[in-house]
């Protein structure tokens, strides 16, 4: 069966990750992993209508609502798991994963034929986030920057165990919602031998 969300972004072009862009990456990260915030004032409602997108954003992906996950992703993104902390530029140091928007639309196609051989059986999965920080970034469009400490547990074929680190995003406003620009993934144990990852983190 097809999939509407999927269809009116088929095959999105790569072509945006070019070299500025890269730069672009690296001096957002350097803003998500910065101890200090800058104070912006964003409002009550502006913060938690940015909490009540990113908690329906981690529901959708423990619901494998993957079609309805790709709807919040803005047409140039980036999903980013880098393999190092704090993260390196993933032009001069390998990355556990790094896609741009084709590349995830392939990867929400194969898992939804149901014949992905890493996840069948499918993971199951409960995504628990807390110490939401927001803030504004000084871009000349509508665009919020978070970061929350996750704990991710997965149960898949008789065994369970967590998955911990903090998620980044790069948030902006296109026809009155939220897209994800950018979602980076920091796990604590990036720097070493990882499972069997290929469900959405």
């Amino acid at each position: 069966m097809s999939n509407p969300a999927t269809e009116k972004t088929f095959h999105p072009s790569s072509a945006y990750f070019d070299d500025d862009y890269y730069d672009w990456l690296v001096s957002v990260s350097d803003d998500l992993s910065a101890a200090v915030r800058r104070n912006a004032e964003i409002g009550v409602k502006g913060s938690q209508d940015i909490s009540d997108f990113l908690s329906l954003e981690a529901r959708l992906l423990d619901q494998k609502a993957l079609g309805e996950w790709s709807s919040f992703l803005d047409a140039r993104c980036a999903y980013w798991i880098p393999s190092d902390t704090p993260a390196s530029d993933p032009r001069t140091q390998v990355t556990l994963e790094i896609h741009d928007h084709r590349r995830l639309l392939d990867r929400i196609a194969r898992l939804e034929t149901g014949y992905a051989y890493s996840q069948y059986p499918a993971s199951r999965t409960s995504r628990v986030f807390s110490g939401l920080e927001i803030w504004q970034s000084d871009q000349d469009v509508p665009e919020w920057r978070a970061r929350y400490n996750f704990i991710l547990s997965e149960f898949r074929n008789g065994y369970q165990r967590n998955l911990a680190g903090w998620n980044g995003f790069v948030l902006r406003l296109v026809d009155g919602g939220f897209r994800i620009v950018l979602k980076q993934v920091n796990l604590i144990d990036c720097d070493r031998p990882q499972g069997n990852n290929s469900f959405f983190l």
